[in-house]
This record gives C-alpha cells, sequence and structure tokens, in this order.
C-alpha cells in the first residue's frame, strides 16, 4: 500500500497584495505617460530675428500667451548673422531676406523657406537716399559715387538692382559696407555720397527731414520675408513650426488692425520714436502670404543678379529653397 506524501502548501497571495501592485504599476504608467507627454511639450523653438522683432510683435498681440511649448528668442544686428544661427541649429527659425539666404545656402547651409512674410513697397520703404543737398539728383548720378550700405541686406541688392537697371554693375560704384546706424553717421558726415536702406531708417530720414529719395525700391524689390526654419528642426519640430507660423499670421493681422498701439509697444522696446515705428508699419502693412510659383520666381531674380554681380559662385534653383508643406498652417485671412 502506498501512502501518498502530503503536498507542501502553495502561499497564499492576499488580495489586497495584488491590490497594492495593481495600484503600483498603474501609478508607474501614468508617471512614465505624463512625463512623455511633458517632455513632448518641453521641446520648444529658438527663434531668431533682427532687433527681436519677431518677439516685440508676438507679445505686443498677445500670441505668447497659452503656450504648449517654450519659446527662446535670439536677437541678431542682421540678417547675416541670423543665417548663421540657423546654419549652425543655434536657433530654429529665423527672419532672412533673399541675399542673407542665397549667401547661406550658397555655403551648403541646410535651410528651408517655409513661410513668407509680403510688406508693400513703397516709393519710400527700400530707397537709396542723399543728402539733401547733394549734388545728385537721379539714379544715374550715382555712377562712380561712394554708396553705403549693409552687405547681403535689401539695401545692397537694391543699390545692384538700380545699377543693373541702368546697364552697370557694382563694379561701378565704391561700396562702403557698415551696420545701418554707422551708414546714416557717415552719410551725414559725407564720408559717403548716397545710403541704400529700408524701413524703419527710410521712415527715420524721411521725419527729421534731412535726406531725399534718388532711387527707389518700388519696382525693384518684391517686399518679401522669409520665415525660415534649418532641416533639424524641419524634421523634429514640424508641429511648433506649424503653431508658430500661425501665432506670427495672427499677430501681424493684429498690428495691421492696431497700428498706433503697436507702434508705441515697438517705441517702447527699441528706444525709436513712435511715429518712426506708425509709418513703417503703415507703409509696409506686412502679412503672411502662401509660398507659391510667385514668391518662387521672385527669389530666383534675387539670386539670378547675384550670380550676375559675382556674388554668387554658381545659380540655385529657386524652388529647391521653400518648403511648401506649411501653407495649410496659415489663416485664409492672411491671403
Amino acid at each position: 500500500m502506498t501512502i501518498a506524501k502530503p503536498q507542501p502548501k502553495q502561499p497564499k497571495i492576499s488580495r489586497y497584495f495584488i491590490l497594492g501592485l495593481v495600484i503600483v504599476l498603474s501609478l508607474v504608467i501614468v508617471y512614465l505617460l505624463i512625463s512623455i507627454n511633458h517632455k513632448q511639450k518641453a521641446i520648444g523653438l529658438h527663434v531668431g530675428s533682427q532687433k527681436n522683432s519677431l518677439k516685440i510683435l508676438l507679445e505686443a498681440s498677445g500670441e505668447l500667451k497659452n503656450l504648449p511649448y517654450p519659446i527662446e528668442f535670439a536677437s541678431f544686428p542682421s540678417a547675416g548673422q541670423t543665417a548663421q544661427a540657423l546654419s549652425s541649429h543655434a536657433i530654429d527659425i529665423g527672419v532672412l531676406g533673399d541675399a542673407s539666404l542665397a549667401f547661406a545656402l550658397a555655403g551648403h547651409a541646410p535651410l528651408k523657406v517655409i513661410s513668407v512674410v509680403r510688406t508693400r513697397v513703397t516709393p519710400t520703404a527700400v530707397a537709396v537716399v542723399v543728402n539733401k543737398n547733394s549734388p545728385l539728383q537721379k539714379p544715374e548720378d550715382l555712377i562712380g559715387k561712394r554708396i553705403t550700405t549693409t552687405k547681403g541686406s535689401v539695401g545692397h541688392y537694391l543699390a545692384l538692382a538700380v545699377l543693373d537697371q541702368l546697364g552697370h554693375s557694382g563694379r561701378d560704384v565704391e561700396f562702403i559696407f557698415l551696420q545701418p546706424g554707422e551708414a546714416r553717421t557717415l552719410l551725414s558726415n559725407g564720408g559717403a555720397d548716397a545710403w541704400s536702406t529700408w524701413d524703419p531708417y527710410t521712415s527715420m530720414a524721411e521725419l527729421e527731414g534731412n535726406v531725399r529719395v534718388i532711387a527707389s525700391g518700388e519696382k525693384l524689390f518684391a517686399g518679401n520675408i522669409m520665415l525660415t526654419a534649418n532641416q533639424q528642426a524641419i524634421d523634429t519640430k514640424r508641429a511648433q513650426l506649424a503653431d508658430f507660423i500661425q501665432r506670427v499670421t495672427h499677430a501681424y493681422q493684429w498690428a495691421n488692425q492696431h497700428q498706433e498701439e503697436f507702434a508705441k509697444l515697438q517705441a517702447k522696446a527699441t528706444g525709436l520714436p513712435v511715429r518712426v515705428h506708425y509709418l513703417s508699419n503703415t507703409h509696409g502693412h506686412p502679412h503672411v502670404i502662401a509660398i507659391d510659383q510667385g514668391v518662387i520666381d521672385d527669389m530666383q531674380t534675387s539670386i539670378n543678379l547675384y550670380v550676375k554681380e559675382g556674388l554668387l559662385p554658381q545659380s540655385i534653383i529657386s524652388k529647391s529653397i521653400f518648403d511648401p508643406s506649411f501653407n495649410h498652417t496659415q489663416s485664409e485671412q492672411s491671403k
């Protein structure tokens, strides 16, 4: 007769233990989800512009409220330095003109235009100006003279476009490249014969009444300002960039409807007279537009002139510079 051996007793697992384990695991899962969500939200944007213009615009319009991600702003004295910051990934998105963008791309910088701000080009928005008592009276009088401007700026482009229209080139004048404040002083002191510049400097000069326009960019400059991002930001921060473009679109709409209020806030930030900003805003009426073939053609015209002048080593196909996939993020009211 075989006697069965008693089986060892299995330890009983308390239902309280199981309940506690479930609660702990649930808390861990919730914590991980919150951490992941927080981490995603914390991936912010680094934004650059000249004289903190975008920060001033967005703050004034209230578009920096209720941000789902952080934004850090960087201020640069020129678009060329903004382009360098974009190329080195120090910032994700910045404001560039066609010249600074073209020169950066010639250096193989991985940049794309994802949105465009269009400004009205009035007779004084971008202009070559001379002292009021200057003997120079017409564009042809600029040949052989000293023109001060900022290298790679819209002022530089305008001077070249004026010369090209006359059948001349940049080699037929003496360029003196300075930042706007220094260029203005040089013209006043007689160290230059003309100054090729843009708003708000043209508005400032207009108010002071010490200069007059000798050549206008009204029919020579498209008035496009490029919101440009590097490829890394486009690949990793698309949602933030799309949201940012919407905020900029709404901010310009607000600014155009509240020009006097906006001018006062700008003056407070820059130290320039309110009237200077007011004139600049009313002249320009900036607004976000979609990237279309007209914008691409405008950029190609600028590139072709820089190549003709020997400032770019080879032509760049303008279409490759733009990423129109962000067009849908813009408000229909901006078109």
